[in-house]
């Protein structure tokens, strides 16, 4: 089965940025050592978390180790940051891991730790792997997460505190990053777009917005 690989979305963003529709900052590539570090300085607050780079991330970070996307539209702006590996280290510990004995109903604690983050959405929302699922070509699945309504599972049994998180939002890092290209090279960007960064979008991908391509519209055509 051949990798899948981000170029083409890259490639839109990248004719995007050059027509002045948003601005792309990308570093250089991943090095090795950065994609240890990834894989294996992740410190959750108690437990542990094992997971590897999934082939479709490793052929994006081949390309750049960080990327920043912002567009402005309106008098508002929207961004994702694919973070690098000293940024990812510290989005996990700060945003997405949650400290052991946090319930919301008495003695059902909740975790976090499926959970690998790897791009910040902005206000203390990020992208995430939930690392619990691999697919048989090493791909796992994204879910939108923020830290007001967090993406948590049940420690007790694993059984997702939401029965609407069983289905992911994407099926993949390259699913994910091509709905996001699409949606930042979009002349008009999908009905989610304003609530990126929002506790709201967790929600709205509980309902299917992303499986269902409710409010996507039509890409430009770069010149």
């Amino acid at each position: 089965m051949a990798t899948p690989t981000p170029r083409d979305a890259l490639l839109d963003l990248r004719r995007a940025a050059s027509a002045g529709l948003l601005d792309l900052d990308g570093s250089g590539p991943a090095s090795l050592d950065a994609v240890r570090i990834r894989e294996s300085a992740l410190e959750p607050h108690f437990g542990t978390v094992a997971w590897s780079v999934p082939p479709s991330y490793r052929a994006l970070l081949a390309e750049h180790n960080r990327l920043r996307c912002h567009r402005e539209d309106d008098g508002g702006e929207s961004e994702f940051v694919l973070v690098d590996e000293e940024e990812l280290v510290e989005l996990n510990a700060e945003s997405v891991h949650m400290p052991e004995g946090v319930d919301r109903e008495p003695g059902q604690y909740l975790s976090t730790d499926h959970l690998v983050g790897f791009a910040e959405a902005g206000y203390e929302a990020v992208w995430c792997f939930d690392v619990t699922q691999p697919g048989a070509d090493g791909e796992y699945p994204v879910y939108y997460h923020h830290q007001d309504e967090p993406r948590a599972r049940c420690l007790a049994d694993g059984a997702w505190e939401e029965q609407a998180d069983v289905v992911p939002d994407f099926p993949s890092f390259a699913a994910w990053f091509e709905a996001m290209a699409a949606a930042f090279t979009a002349t008009q960007p999908p009905s989610w777009f304003a609530e990126l960064g929002t506790p709201s979008l967790v929600w709205l991908a509980r309902e299917g917005i992303f499986r269902t391509g409710n409010g996507h519209r039509s890409r430009p055509t770069p010149t």
